[in-house]
């Protein structure tokens, strides 16, 4: 770890206004979700929190994939990871600065939103509320890092946030996917893409088991799904740190 390297994210994110525009974009979101839940009968508390909560995780999501893709694009077309790289420090390093700096920027969005549901109610905020928070926050952390994964790799910035846009929708729906699969029995080439898609599961995080609204409404009670979710995200990356390396070693700067 290298603290240069890390205080170099933290100032192009600052230098590029992400926190105010994260800021200026969260406070838009929950102004927008409590004059939508304004309309409700019943409820408008719950109402509101729940609406608060799918935008500002969506907002969030989208905001650091596209700096992070972005911010890495620029960094390699300026030279100035050829220049980060001519500096007396191993390319782990490198790596692991960089993934450190970026998880930070992402635990900070979380505490953002634990702190944007926090002031939409109260009196609702309980454990299924810091549950939501904490998991969501391990959600931006694995994303953010795959952003900066594609953003390496991918030439093109509009390529690589298409791509990990594409595997969060994915990640999203794999619950569905995989339910719709156990719901039919199917033959011939069918069963093949079924076993396909249950291999591609394996790889491929449950976020639909992350950050459910429910929690927010009628608590936390089970906790071995979160768990299963929790430790495939721990997996998954040490993996895409590992490519992200394997890709750099290959990189002639």
């Amino acid at each position: 770890m290298n603290t240069q390297l890390i205080s170099y994210v933290w100032t192009a994110a600052i230098r590029d206004r992400l926190i105010l525009s994260a800021v200026i974009v969260l406070a838009l979101g929950l102004s927008l979700s409590v004059f939508l839940a304004s309309s409700a009968l019943t409820e408008k508390d719950q109402f509101a929190s729940v609406l608060s909560a799918g935008g500002i995780r969506l907002i969030s999501v989208l905001t650091l994939i596209v700096f992070t893709v972005f911010f890495v694009r620029k960094s390699i077309e300026s030279k100035d990871i050829e220049l980060l790289l001519s500096r007396p420090f191993k390319r782990t390093d490198f790596i692991i600065s960089y993934a450190i700096a970026f998880s930070a920027i992402a635990v900070l969005f979380g505490i953002a939103n634990g702190i944007a549901l926090f002031l939409m109610g109260p009196h609702l905020f309980g454990l299924g509320h810091v549950v939501w928070v904490l998991s969501v926050t391990l959600e931006y952390i694995l994303l953010i890092n795959v952003a900066f994964l594609f953003g390496m790799m991918l030439s093109s910035a509009a390529s690589a946030v298409m791509a990990v846009v594409g595997f969060y929708i994915l990640s999203r729906m794999m619950g569905q996917l995989l339910g719709v699969i156990e719901a039919k029995t199917a033959h011939g080439v069918w069963k093949g893409l079924e076993y396909i898609m249950q291999m591609i599961s394996i790889l491929t995080p449950r976020l639909d088991l992350m950050g459910q609204t429910s929690w927010l409404i009628y608590g936390f009670e089970n906790s071995t799904d979160i768990i299963w979710a929790i430790a495939q995200c721990g997996v998954l990356l040490l993996i895409i740190l590992t490519i992200a390396f394997i890709d750099l070693t290959k990189k002639q700067f």
